[in-house]
């Protein structure tokens, strides 16, 4: 039960960031490592907003909003400067840790005694706290990932999700491919700080580092949840289920680790390798499956 818990408190912040790196890898399909250094804003934006006397709430969603910046700025060195999308974000990424130290004042700010949106459940005695903060998750990644879908059901969520398929037919449409581009990675980078604020209000603290290995723990357990979950009902729905349980899943994994013993420094390691891992079962078995599938619906 405790191992459940863990997972819930450490894993549902991710979440938000995690559905980032599935849209702009598997929708547009398309590499923006921007995701990682938005993740850290949004958790430095957060914290100094809170320090600053703004509620949790309001913070949370200024956070979010220094990310979609971000990813604005990434879409601009592409578009105005003809610099590939993976090289605008590793670029961005980098600006970032820059940008990021300069909010934050020093490495590490603490948010112990500040009005976050946990305040109150964690006010209560041991693990009713992490049950408390875990509901309120819950109800957080909820809201995201129903109004996430409901987008992409959109008009122009379907252009969307029809530029990553095919983006010349899409332009031969008149679609404007690049303010879909625009519009991508800013939802994508301000998911992404949105899950850094919610993980600076769970741990109590903001750090110039919390996003080290980001975009390769997502892309991991995006795969893991793709080979793994393939519920019935819509592809966008499967696409979202997909999503939560990978990210619940990496994080499972993770919190197994430490509970074995593992040294805290040989996590990233083990991100390495379950993101090895995703990709070999991504090659391998999920043709396998995909053929048993089709032939159980048959």
């Amino acid at each position: 039960m405790n191992t459940v818990i863990d997972t819930l408190v450490t894993g549902l912040p991710l979440a938000p960031a995690f559905l980032g790196v599935f849209l702009v890898l598997r929708i547009r399909a398309d590499f923006d490592l921007t995701v990682e250094g938005s993740f850290a804003l949004g958790g430095a934006v957060t914290a100094v907003a809170l320090l600053a006397g703004l509620p949790g709430w309001p913070a949370l969603a200024a956070g979010a909003m220094s990310g979609a910046v971000a990813g604005l700025r990434t879409a601009l060195l592409n578009l105005v400067l003809r610099i590939p999308v993976l090289m605008a974000g590793l670029v961005m990424s980098m600006a970032l840790f820059t940008v990021t130290l300069r909010v934050l004042g020093r490495p590490t700010v603490g948010l112990l005694g500040e009005e976050t949106v946990f305040a109150r459940v964690a006010a209560h005695p041991g693990r009713a706290a992490d049950l408390g903060m875990s509901a309120v998750l819950l109800a957080v990644v909820a809201v995201v990932f129903a109004v996430f879908v409901a987008f992409l059901r959109t008009e122009i969520g379907l252009a969307l999700r029809a530029s990553g398929a095919n983006a010349r037919m899409v332009r031969s449409q008149g679609v404007n491919d690049s303010g879909l581009l625009v519009l991508s990675l800013m939802l994508a980078n301000g998911l992404s700080a949105l899950s850094g604020g919610l993980l600076a209000q769970v741990q109590g603290f903001a750090d110039v580092t919390m996003s080290v290995g980001l975009f390769v723990a997502g892309a991991g357990a995006v795969l893991l949840g793709a080979l793994l979950a393939n519920p019935g009902g819509s592809q966008v729905v499967r696409m979202a289920v997909a999503v939560i349980v990978g990210c619940l899943l990496y994080r499972l994994i993770l919190v197994c680790s430490l509970r074995l013993g593992l040294p805290a420094g040989d996590l990233r390691g083990v991100t390495a390798l379950t993101f090895v891992l995703a990709i070999s079962a991504q090659a391998h078995l999920a043709p396998a499956l995909a053929r048993y599938r089709l032939a159980n619906r048959t």
